[in-house]
């Protein structure tokens, strides 16, 4: 008979065995909960639910008293009560932007919060994200920043000696390459939904109290997978412009890391690899690594601090090329693509 105890003969604890998700249904859930959260940000909006990113406690407790009638408080129910999925509810979830009926928006309000806390949503989506980047299942993207630094101290580039600080935006795992490397101390983990109260912070970088002096800032930023999940071309660009607040000005040079799906890239009516190298440029980085892989594009830039600038009419060129990414062009024009896009 099979032994129950809970306990090895040497009194250890039986190590828990984390469950296993191939990674095509990691990503699967992963785009799900991104679809979801984006599509209740749209309907809350339609509503006038103040919503925030990073505290789903409150935002469910909001959204429930936002519901003050017999009539609506109904049809938040059989929303939720909904199987999923429901073609009819999917459908319209596409057609969201379009809908203005109140009833109907707060059932699809009921409809997208019951898969997120009712059945699972959120737990999987964070089961996925952790185990989608285990290093041994090549979901790690910080593996290539790693290996980019250890040829730059090889080449004498950098000072091998150094430790760098490092923000980590959507952060999945403190034990990821960029945590053990050794190269970056401290690192500093934050997500909008954290499964690692101790070792991630849960916070909406856009909501991250801006530095005081350099103590608060940073040699490096870290923002995998991020970008693209960022609901609008405006609110990327705040990100973007955002960046500059977080990276150390005592220094001549810091780096930012940004990685992004293909698609991005390759596939966008609106943005490419030169369109977005231009863009930072024009923002004081160069790059410095560029890798495309079968799925994700990475990018390495060094940003020139205040300190390394060569007086006002510098400044004065980078503004002019700005100008440029103010507004959205088309650059590519094919049945199939994309919209993504940034715009400063």
């Amino acid at each position: 008979m099979l032994s129950r105890r809970r306990e090895t003969i040497t009194g250890n604890k039986v190590a828990k065995k984390l469950p296993s998700i191939k990674p095509v249904k990691a990503r699967r859930i992963i785009r799900r909960f991104h679809l979801l959260i984006n599509k209740r940000r749209v309907v809350c909006g339609k509503l006038g639910i103040p919503i925030v990113d990073n505290d789903e406690v409150r935002n469910k407790e909001v959204i429930s008293a936002a519901n003050t009638t017999d009539a609506l408080r109904k049809a938040y129910e059989a929303g939720w009560q909904m199987d999923h999925p429901n073609s009819k509810m999917e459908a319209a979830l596409l057609q969201v932007q379009t809908m203005e009926e109140r009833q109907e928006l707060v059932k699809m309000l009921g409809y997208v919060m019951g898969e997120m806390h009712a059945r699972g949503g959120l737990q999987n989506y964070q089961l996925a994200s952790t185990i989608g980047q285990d290093g041994k299942r090549g979901g790690d993207s910080s593996k290539v920043l790693v290996s980019w630094f250890r040829e730059m101290f090889q080449k004498g580039e950098i000072d091998n000696k150094r430790k760098f600080s490092a923000l980590e935006i959507g952060c999945l795992s403190a034990k990821n390459h960029i945590s053990t490397s050794g190269i970056f101390n401290p690192v500093i983990r934050i997500d909008l939904n954290s499964n690692d109260a101790m070792c991630i912070e849960r916070q909406n970088f856009m909501e991250r109290p801006l530095p005081t002096g350099d103590g608060d800032r940073f040699d490096l930023i870290s923002c995998s997978l991020v970008l693209n999940f960022v609901p609008s071309p405006a609110e990327r660009g705040r990100m973007i412009l955002r960046f500059q607040e977080f990276l150390r000005r005592d220094i001549p040079s810091t780096y930012l890391f940004v990685v992004l799906p293909l698609p991005c890239m390759n596939n966008s009516r609106y943005m490419d690899t030169g369109h977005f190298c231009d863009m930072m440029s024009s923002l004081g980085y160069r790059k410095l690594q560029y890798r495309e892989a079968k799925k994700l594009v990475y990018f390495l830039f060094e940003h020139e601090t205040p300190v390394s600038l060569t007086g006002v009419s510098k400044e004065r060129v980078l503004q002019r090329e700005q100008q440029r990414f103010q507004k959205r062009a088309k650059l590519h024009d094919k049945p199939g693509m994309n919209n993504f896009s940034i715009v400063l």
